[in-house]
C-alpha cells in the first residue's frame, strides 16, 4: 500500500527542495502551507507521516501536532519536524515529534529520516507493547518462512482458561500482569529447553504461540503448564485461593463461580502432514487448543494426524 505523507511548509524555498527530493518517490504526497488546512485530510485518513516545517517558532508550529499525538488514534502517525540549523531543546514533552531534520541537511538526510520513521513504526507495530514479544505480523512471517524452507517444526497455541472473569473481578491491570508473567514464563522455558531454532510470539490478549522441534514440544508444554499453575495463585486474593474459585458476574448479570486460571495448549506439526500456508497450521493448532480445553486430565492436545 502506498504510504501517505502530509507536507506542511510555508517557505517556498524549502517546499521546492522537498519536492525535488521526493519527486521520484512512490509516496502519495499532499502539500499544505498551514496545518489547519491539512487537518481535514489528517482526520479523514491518518497519514503515515507528517513532515512539518518548524524553523522559526518550532514549539508553536508543532503545537497542534502535539494535541493530535495525545489522541490514541494518532499515536502511530509519524511526525518529522524540519528545524533550524541551530535548533536545540530538552523539552521533548512539549515537542512531540518522532524525529527531526535540520533545514540545511535536507538534501542528504531527509530521505534517510523518512525511511527510518517508517522502519521504526513497522518494528513497533510488529511487537506486543505489553510483553515485548513479536506480534501477529512477525508470527505469520516466521511460520510461513519455515514452511517455505521445508523446516520440520511443531507449533503450539496457548491461552488462558477463565481469564475474562479474573479480569472482570480484579481489573485489567492485574490481568495484564498475568499475561506478562505467562509471556515471560513461556519465553524463559522455551529458551532454556531449546536455545536455537525456537520462537515465541504474542498474538494479543492472552493468546501466545511458540515453535520448537516436535521431539521437545510435549515435555516443554507440560513444564509450562505446571509452572504456570504454581505461579498464578500469587495473583489471587488469599480468600479466593482458600476457596479455589472466584465469583464474577456474566453479561446477563448472573453470578458464576470460576476456578483458578489455567493455561491450555494446542499443538500441531508438519512432521507427518503437509501445510502450505501459515493460516492452515495456525487453524489446526487453534482447533487442538479447543480440544485441550475440553479435556479433564491433560491441558494440552496434540494433532497426530498424518495427512
Amino acid at each position: 500500500m502506498t504510504k501517505k505523507i502530509i507536507v506542511i511548509v510555508k517557505s517556498p524555498e524549502i517546499k521546492k527542495v522537498i519536492k525535488k527530493i521526493l519527486l521520484d518517490s512512490s509516496y502519495e504526497i499532499y502539500y499544505f502551507e498551514e496545518i489547519r488546512e491539512a487537518l481535514d485530510i489528517i482526520y479523514d485518513e491518518v497519514p503515515d507521516l507528517v513532515l512539518i516545517e518548524a524553523v522559526n517558532n518550532p514549539f508553536v508550529e508543532v503545537s497542534i501536532i502535539n494535541d493530535l499525538k495525545s489522541d490514541p488514534l494518532f499515536v502511530s502517525m509519524n511526525v518529522l519536524a524540519i528545524v533550524s540549523p541551530d535548533f536545540y531543546t530538552e523539552d521533548w514533552q512539549n515537542f512531540i515529534v518522532d524525529d527531526y531534520v535540520r533545514v540545511n541537511e535536507l538534501q542528504i538526510d531527509l530521505p534517510m529520516r523518512i525511511n527510518l520513521c517508517f522502519e521504526r513504526l513497522e518494528r513497533v507495530i510488529a511487537t506486543s507493547p505489553l510483553t515485548k514479544l513479536p506480534g501477529n505480523l512477525v508470527i505469520q512471517r516466521e511460520i510461513q518462512k519455515r514452511l517455505q524452507r521445508g523446516d520440520v517444526f511443531a507449533l503450539a497455541y496457548a491461552d488462558l482458561d477463565n481469564f475474562k472473569p479474573f479480569n472482570d473481578k480484579y481489573g485489567f491491570s492485574r490481568g495484564d500482569q498475568v499475561i506478562k508473567m505467562l509471556g515471560r514464563l513461556i519465553l524463559n522455558i522455551i529458551r532454556s529447553e531449546q536455545p536455537n531454532g525456537s520462537f515465541v510470539g504474542h498474538i494479543g490478549g492472552d493468546d501466545f504461540v511458540y515453535i520448537m522441534s516436535p521431539e521437545k514440544i510435549e515435555e516443554t508444554t507440560q513444564k509450562i503448564i505446571n509452572i504456570f499453575d504454581n505461579l498464578v495463585i500469587n495473583f489471587y486474593d488469599e480468600e479466593d485461593i482458600r476457596k479455589g474459585y472466584i465469583e464474577s458476574v456474566d453479561r446477563e448479570g448472573k453470578t458464576h463461580l470460576y476456578p483458578i486460571m489455567t493455561v491450555s495448549v494446542g499443538i500441531t506439526s508438519n512432521q507427518f502432514r503437509t501445510f502450505k500456508h501459515f493460516s492452515e497450521m495456525a487453524e489446526v493448532a487453534s482447533m487442538m487448543k479447543s480440544v485441550a480445553k475440553k479435556q479433564k486430565e491433560k491441558r494440552y492436545a496434540i494433532d497426530r494426524r498424518r495427512k
